[in-house]
């Protein structure tokens, strides 16, 4: 390996260097730390293997350059008098487009190195931190395709780290959400806050598995806990999978805070999608390319991909809706990775596929549509950003975010042939060059996390490169080669323990009692009424422009009595008296305790004259229930009742609970009978066919268990078929369908155990 010492520009230092050293013009020369002017060095000097090697340029300083093509390694040597961090400019161009390579000094990865298209050589800059003495630069072939000139190496001053924005981005966010945002804002720069990911959906291994081994690893638990409302509200398929219950223990019970995604499949053939219709999930995706699904046409008026998103907005809103009521804020980060590997065109999702331009819009749609026209202000708006040179592109703008992430999975390399094969390496760097690049691409307004990770870097490199990232989340062991948290080639357990145990790093137990406890009530007269928003909404015919309103809204709860003894065939009927069609939503709720509460959610729109009628099955309410609740979560109108001083836009005018079944007694059958139906059931019994296939797929996997733990959820729209009801009861075989089944569906999947049916008893 070639060694090269900086260089200093000025003709007095070579000379003193040469009368020092004794040697012939043109050696190299000490660069003292402190010197003023930066040491160039020419990249044809370095050490190179691959498909790299010096070519002529007349434009190029020194006449020529390195060129990377899809292969390549470049490496040099060079010195410095005192350790610290300074600031590495290295001038480069991409070829036939930005390319991204990978940097690092001393060994240690500094994350990507973005580098512009063009044909003159660009400044890219890193604040990196150098040993006195000996360092090495390398710089490994990503994406190839480079053309390297020089670079400077020079003494740096680093920004403070602070964000000049201190308030939540909505002027109407809730007082807990105020709370929260100061609280963040209080710690960022000083320590980081510890986050992990929950596993989708449950998973093969539970939805605490990761917690547990933090919990018995460390001696802590994580301070955010990180859920995703993708498959709850997704319309093509989605159920209730529990988040918000878990997001309110969470917040409300252990004092933690939570942090949202939000990875909506859509259809995969939108054109042949009928709205309202549920589909098998393997119908659906969330990529840029397995789907026909327009992002643009997602917020235009008239469109199927509109009336789709729409419809998952509004099952989101009710979500957020229940939160608000218990005061739970979220750290709310929907859309995210839009740009993923670049450019206009590295989208590796469905909503970045179609470029900047029209994500912003969407992103814009997608906070306008929760926040103003269903109501949610309990949300902290967290955006995604990579460090490309075009990042900033997809920035939707300030009043639209509250912090930016980055999402970090520097441990797992590709090999860009034909199969795009994995490898991994253990890199627990800080990226503290990414983290203040961003900072500066952003002006230092916002905070900057690292929302999503596989290794977390240890607390010696993240304090030594006064890398200040605001939280990281860690990803969910997702099994095999992706098992982020505990297989030590992301993870070790002694970075772990280190971690989680040092004074740097929040943990669970370490966040302040009063966390949410600090802000105060907004004033919509004063707030919401000067952020009236005007949006342009494009249709196919024409274009239109609507205004949306301010508008304040409380959660409206009235007590329903019930009937003793079944609720079988039981109807309430409700009726709604507001704003000319306006769209209104929420629940009948029951239960004897916030664990056991359950919601049955309605919605519906209002008629021309402000007129709302709908009913609710109470099959499901338990004969023991006497008592419910009525409840309006949202509205997306501004009633005229609020201009004279009231907060509810809307009022319940009539509540009756209808009961017309006829029951008739026998032990074979049931006869059902009200004004228009008769309906025979029968009573025998029906036999399993295969113990734990509830799905009847003719095989037992953890698909029976999500097909189960759905017909708990809503047994309208997840029913199991008789036989498949047979089958799932594998659990304490004669106690129903509950719970239980599906775990030991999970603990047969995980060869705890070796058949069913399971008995605990």
């Amino acid at each position: 390996m070639k060694n090269v010492f900086l260089k200093r520009a000025s003709a007095l230092a070579m000379s003193a260097a040469l009368a020092l050293n004794g040697s012939a013009a043109g050696s190299a020369v000490r660069f003292t730390a402190d010197a003023a002017d930066d040491a160039k060095f020419e990249f044809e000097d370095a050490d190179v293997t691959g498909k790299t090697a010096p070519e002529t340029d007349s434009a190029a300083s020194g006449g020529s350059v390195l060129y990377m093509k899809d292969d390549g390694v470049i490496e040099m040597e060079f010195e410095v008098a005192s350790a610290g961090m300074y600031d590495l400019v290295i001038y480069a161009h991409g070829v036939g487009g930005s390319k991204q390579q990978d940097l690092y000094i001393n060994d240690a990865s500094q994350g990507s190195l973005s580098i512009p298209e063009g044909d003159t050589y660009q400044p890219i800059k890193s604040a990196v931190k150098l040993n006195a003495g000996k360092n090495t630069l390398k710089i490994k072939s990503s994406w190839g395709w480079t053309m390297f000139d020089y670079f400077t190496v020079g003494t740096t001053v680093l920004p403070d780290i602070k964000a000049s924005q201190t308030t939540p981005c909505d002027p109407l966010a809730t007082k807990e959400t105020q709370s929260l945002m100061a609280y963040l804002n209080s710690v960022y720069g000083k320590n980081i806050i510890s986050g992990q990911q929950e596993i989708y959906s449950g998973g093969p291994h539970g939805l605490e598995t990761e917690f547990e081994y933090l919990k018995d690893t460390t001696g802590h638990y994580p301070a955010i806990r990180g859920f995703d409302y993708g498959n709850f509200c997704c319309p093509a398929y989605g159920s209730d999978d529990g988040s918000t219950k878990r997001i309110i223990d969470w917040v409300k019970e252990k004092n933690g805070i939570a942090t949202a995604s939000f990875h909506i499949n859509v259809p995969n053939k939108m054109e042949s999608y009928t709205i309202g219709d549920r589909i098998d999930w393997a119908q659906t995706s969330y990529s840029a390319k397995d789907n026909d699904f327009s992002p643009k046409k997602a917020y235009t008026k008239g469109t199927k991909e509109y009336d789709y998103y729409r419809q998952s907005l509004e099952t989101l809103a009710a979500e957020f809706k229940k939160l608000e009521a218990e005061g739970v804020p979220v750290i709310w980060r929907p859309l995210h990775e839009a740009e993923g590997g670049g450019g206009e065109t590295g989208s590796w999702f469905w909503w970045g596929k179609e470029g900047s331009a029209v994500y912003k819009e969407l992103w814009k749609y997608t906070y306008t549509t929760l926040t103003e026209d269903f109501d949610c202000h309990n949300l902290i708006w967290e955006w995604n950003s990579y460090n490309f040179d075009t990042s900033a592109n997809w920035y939707p703008g300030d009043d639209y975010v509250d912090i930016i992430g980055y999402d970090k999975y520097s441990c797992v390399k590709y090999l860009a042939e034909n199969n795009w094969q994995a490898s991994y390496v253990h890199d627990d760097g800080s990226y503290s060059s990414t983290f203040y690049s961003i900072m500066e691409k952003y002006d230092s307004k916002k905070m900057v996390s690292m929302a999503e990770n596989d290794s977390f870097s240890t607390v010696g490199n993240l304090t030594e490169d006064k890398a200040g990232w605001l939280y990281f989340c860690t990803w969910y062991d997702g099994g095999g080669k992706t098992n982020f948290l505990s297989d030590p080639i992301f993870n070790t357990k002694e970075d772990t323990i280190e971690m989680y145990q040092s004074d740097y790093c929040i943990t669970l137990d370490e966040l302040p009692e009063d966390l949410y406890k600090n802000g105060t009530d907004p004033d919509p007269s004063t707030t919401r009424a000067t952020k009236a928003t005007t949006t342009t909404v494009s249709t196919t015919a024409a274009t239109t422009t609507t205004t949306s309103d301010a508008f304040t809204f409380k959660v409206m709860k009235q007590k329903v009595e019930l009937p003793e003894g079944s609720k079988e065939g039981c109807t309430l009927e409700y009726t709604i008296k507001g704003a000319p069609k306006a769209s209104l939503g929420g629940a009948f709720g029951f239960g004897t305790s916030a664990d056991d509460w359950t919601n049955i959610e309605w919605k519906g729109d209002a008629s021309a004259d402000g007129e709302l009628i709908g009913s609710i099955k109470l099959d499901e309410v338990p004969d023991s229930m006497t008592t419910g609740e009525f409840q309006i979560w949202w509205s997306n109108v501004w009633d005229a009742a609020a201009e004279k001083g009231i907060d509810q836009p809307c009022e319940i005018t009539d509540l009756s609970v209808i009961t017309d079944v006829v029951p008739v007694s026998s032990t074979t059958s049931t006869t059902v009978t009200n004004a228009t139906t008769t309906v025979t059931t029968s009573a025998e019994a029906v036999k399993a066919t295969l113990i734990g296939d509830a799905n009847l797929d003719q095989k037992v996997s953890v698909a029976d268990a999500v097909a189960i733990l759905q017909s708990i959820a809503n047994e309208d729209k997840y029913g199991l078929k008789p036989v498949g009801k047979a089958n799932a009861d594998c659990c304490d075989v004669g106690d129903g369908v509950t719970a239980k089944d599906a775990l030991a569906i999970q603990r047969l999947d995980a060869k705890v155990i070796d058949k069913l049916p399971e008995t605990t008893k």
